[in-house]
């Protein structure tokens, strides 16, 4: 019984020695500085880090301040009051109200408040201040902590849509791993932490600012995108936003003539008719598919079939197709889906062969135009989900000749990805001014579609998937809810993404 007392203790002061603290922390840091590239951050960091954990000498001078000079107990004081006012004030207003303009005011009234309890608690730093600061402390360290392993390590997303079943299901928690791909500095610094791209309760208000921007940058990753793999990204035609019709593309709407005879007359109508958002690209909604073809690759799908280069896309055991009756037209297997409308049920390939309806067929029509390019003559109407095709995926570094059918592939890769000014004229093309035949890409592309292949909003519809806009590899299902009611999905729950 003594042995084990003594090697509690023994474990028991590795765990709370300074010196060990200190290490541990010191070279987190360190690492991270390097990875970053802010290794001159250390200079300020790591002494910063032994006086806290060895000397402590800028607490002592901390207390001696206090007990001198009252002005430097006011500033701690008006100090712990905004902080306490931020906390308190934000979580009040999330609990209790709907975001807007007024949460300034509701901050100040708390920073008041606070500010005077904590000026009396200052004078004597009674148990009342320390508990306060011990709790303003751990949520302070917590967030931190939270928001730089959100940012750079991995990060929890939900599965909102059925877009990737039943690789993946609606109701589904997955572990987003960033450092395969390596992580995205944030490009908008600014922003609320733990949400995306609108405030909690209120889906208008923006959980970011503009005021501060940063150029793309991503840090050193383990891995690169393959062909196979399930991948998380900004959603590439999000920049603009109708709020009113969030999973609309903006961009579907300019092409509905119902709006209007021009592209300019459609963008008025919208503009009058609903609120327009236009968000920067890492706050564009999130997107979940599986990569299907990488930059350099030539993809056509032939019968449904994914060929990449001429070769058949590897085996995905759980693909799915709509399928109807060849002779009746009518859906196989209709269902009710959550929102209470009858629907086809996707069925996957292996359950179709045993399946005893007449001339079973794979649904896969659409209208022309419908899918990229967009065009309503050529071949490239003809395309539809079932055969689309075959089409170049732009790489860096590759040049490709302009025409006017081709950019009308390409155009917004270079217009809206690579932020180069096109225009088009009498069958000429002009980029930045200059007349162009050939342009030569800046980033690498990514072709990426649902393996619910009737069912999913993906690359045939709104195109290439640009480099910047990825966030990360999907890895892991951690915990599962049947959105229908049906209660938790046992069996998915710490499965791997595949």
């Amino acid at each position: 019984m003594n042995k084990i007392k003594d090697i509690y203790g023994m474990v028991k002061g590795w765990l709370t020695n300074r010196w060990l603290a200190f290490a541990v922390v010191a070279l987190i840091l360190s690492l991270f500085a390097v990875w970053y590239g802010a290794w001159w951050s250390l200079f300020v960091v790591l002494p910063l880090t032994f006086d806290y954990y060895i000397t402590k000498r800028i607490a002592t001078l901390h207390k001696s301040l206090s007990a001198k000079y009252a002005w430097w107990r006011v500033a701690w004081a008006v100090w712990c009051a905004l902080v306490f006012a931020l906390i308190v004030g934000v979580l009040v207003y999330m609990l209790v109200f709907r975001w807007n303009s007024d949460a300034v005011v509701l901050w100040i009234v708390v920073a008041l408040v606070f500010g005077y309890a904590l000026w009396n608690e200052i004078k004597e730093e009674t148990k009342i201040y320390a508990w306060l600061y011990s709790w303003v402390h751990a949520i302070i360290f917590a967030t931190v902590v939270a928001t730089l392993v959100q940012l750079y390590w991995f990060q929890m997303f939900v599965i909102p849509t059925s877009s990737m079943e039943s690789t993946l299901m609606a109701g589904d928690y997955i572990l987003v791993d960033k450092v395969a791909y390596g992580p995205r500095v944030p490009m908008t610094p600014l922003s609320f932490p733990f949400v995306h791209n609108t405030m909690p309760l209120n889906d208008t208000k923006p959980s970011f600012s503009t005021a501060w921007e940063r150029s793309y940058r991503r840090l050193a990753a383990t891995d690169d995108v393959k062909r196979g793999d399930v991948v998380v990204f900004n959603y590439p035609e999000g920049d603009t936003v109708v709020l009113e019709m969030p999973a609309v593309s903006y961009y579907e709407l300019l092409r509905s003539p119902e709006l209007g005879a021009t592209e300019a007359e459609r963008r008025k109508s919208i503009s009058e008719r609903f609120t327009v958002v236009v968000r920067p690209l890492d706050k564009k909604e999130n997107y979940i598919k599986r990569c299907v073809a990488v930059a350099g690759d030539s993809l056509e799908i032939v019968d449904g079939v994914v060929y990449t280069n001429g070769i058949k896309e590897k085996y995905v055991p759980k693909r799915q197709y709509s399928y109807i009756n060849g002779k009746t037209r009518k859906p196989i297997n209709p269902m009710l889906d959550y929102d209470g409308q009858l629907a086809p049920a996707p069925i996957t390939d292996d359950a179709i062969k045993n399946y005893a309806a007449d001339e079973p067929i794979k649904a896969g029509n659409t209208p022309a135009g419908y899918l990229i390019p967009h065009l309503k003559r050529g071949e490239s109407a003809k395309w539809n989900l079932d055969n689309f095709g075959p089409v170049w995926v732009p790489k860096a570094g590759d040049t490709i000749e302009l025409t006017p059918e081709n950019m009308a592939m390409y155009g917004r890769c270079i217009a809206v990805y690579e932020q180069r000014i096109v225009e088009q004229k009498d069958g000429k093309v002009y980029i930045d001014g200059v007349e162009s035949t050939h342009y030569t890409f800046l980033m690498d592309y990514y072709f990426m579609m649902g393996d619910n292949r009737h069912g999913s909003l993906d690359s045939r519809f709104w195109g290439f998937v640009p480099e910047d806009h990825i966030v990360g590899r999907a890895s892991y299902v951690w915990f599962s809810v049947d959105p229908a009611g049906e209660g938790v999905r046992w069996e998915r729950i710490f499965t791997k993404i595949e």
